[in-house]
């Protein structure tokens, strides 16, 4: 068993705290505690052995919190979807000349590939390659739901964010010369709206406006953020799943499913959404661990600098006196993200969600906390 771990784990991973199950360390992940007038346990069990092994699975907080998400994603493919037919009615609507495709540069050097089902093919193995490799290397189910919410979470945040580009900015379609929209997008009522999303997502009906930024490449670039901040695998299975999302990338220029400038925004924005999220997540650890009060990098300077000087310092090499991020933004992704009930788990919230160190640590004692962990 271990030479076959040894041959699909990485070999960092004790260094780097991921060999076992982290959820092993919170005393407190099997407690029910209430969570919004919902009585359930912290966490999902680390080892399934009985029957209510199973059902723990499910009544727990982690898996509750997911299924918020996955209805917010949802949600938020509606609301993009919507956004999209009013584009193209807004494109229908205007002068024939605005209706020929626009030039492009990579467009003009790649040869055309004329089955745009490549595509669809290229991103369902992007999913599936994904989805696959985590249930089955995920250390525990904690993790599971936590890779599963942010992805969830982030792409919702990413539609309804495309939902916006493609509306106020109305590109020709790449793909069709004087394209017409579908007919349900232009007479169609609410429910026949509503059941033409399902032919949009299934890649069988094709509108004309749907370009910035392309959802698929967003897509496929986030199943490769996945891979590479939360993989436990040798480098060379993450290599896979990005030489098969790049193939994927390059056949939507291929196929003229969407302009360059659609694929660039899309690597750009949601790299851009993922390091955000992650980074906040980290701020959030490093307050409620460490009782930081304010920016952690600027409290962690005053713990460890023993001069009078220490924040002067912190400013000559950043000189950032009001740092970038909300508090309420900070709040927001501890909740997607479950820390709260981490920290319940680990004891630094009590059973009513309240932090035990509200009162603010002396710099002393966050020298003391701080040195703990070096």
């Amino acid at each position: 068993m271990n030479r076959l771990s040894n041959l699909f784990l990485s070999p960092d991973l004790t260094k780097l705290g991921a060999k076992e199950a982290p959820t092993s360390i919170a005393i407190s992940a099997h407690e029910k505690q209430t969570i919004a007038c919902i009585p359930l346990r912290l966490a999902p069990p680390i080892k399934i052995r009985t029957v209510r092994d199973v059902l723990d699975l499910f009544l727990n907080h982690e898996f509750s919190r997911l299924l918020l998400i996955v209805l917010w994603l949802v949600i938020c493919g509606f609301i993009e979807t919507f956004m999209a037919q009013l584009s193209d009615m807004r494109y229908h609507a205007g002068p024939a000349i605005s209706k020929h495709p626009l030039t492009d540069l990579l467009h003009d050097a790649f040869p055309l590939v004329a089955n745009t089902q490549i595509v669809n093919y290229l991103l369902t193995t992007t999913i599936v390659y994904t989805v696959v490799g985590f249930a089955f290397t995920s250390p525990d189910w904690t993790t599971r739901y936590m890779i599963l919410r942010r992805w969830a979470f982030i792409m919702g945040f990413l539609y309804v964010f495309r939902g916006i580009t493609l509306l106020v900015t109305t590109l020709p379609s790449s793909l069709i010369d004087e394209c017409r929209p579908p007919e349900i997008e232009l007479t169609g009522t609410v429910a026949q709206r509503f059941g033409f999303i399902t032919e949009v997502i299934g890649g069988t009906a094709l509108t004309c406006t749907d370009n910035i930024f392309s959802g698929h490449t967003s897509l496929m670039f986030s199943c490769c953020m996945i891979w590479r901040v939360h993989s436990r695998l040798h480098r060379v299975f993450s290599w896979i799943l990005y030489l098969v999302a790049t193939a994927g990338i390059l056949m939507i220029l291929f196929t003229r499913f969407h302009y360059t400038i659609d694929v660039v925004l899309a690597l750009y924005i949601t790299y851009t959404a993922w390091d955000t999220y992650l980074r906040y997540v980290q701020e959030a650890s490093m307050r409620y661990m460490f009782g930081f009060t304010r920016e952690s990098t600027f409290d962690l300077f005053n713990t460890q600098l023993h001069t009078g000087d220490a924040t002067r310092t912190y400013q000559y090499l950043n000189w950032q006196p009001h740092p970038l991020g909300k508090k309420w933004i900070m709040w927001v992704i501890m909740y997607v993200d479950g820390l709260d009930i981490r920290l319940r788990a680990l004891r630094v919230f009590d059973e009513n969600g309240v932090w035990q160190s509200q009162k603010p640590a002396t710099m002393a004692e966050k020298k003391l906390q701080v040195q703990s962990i070096v």
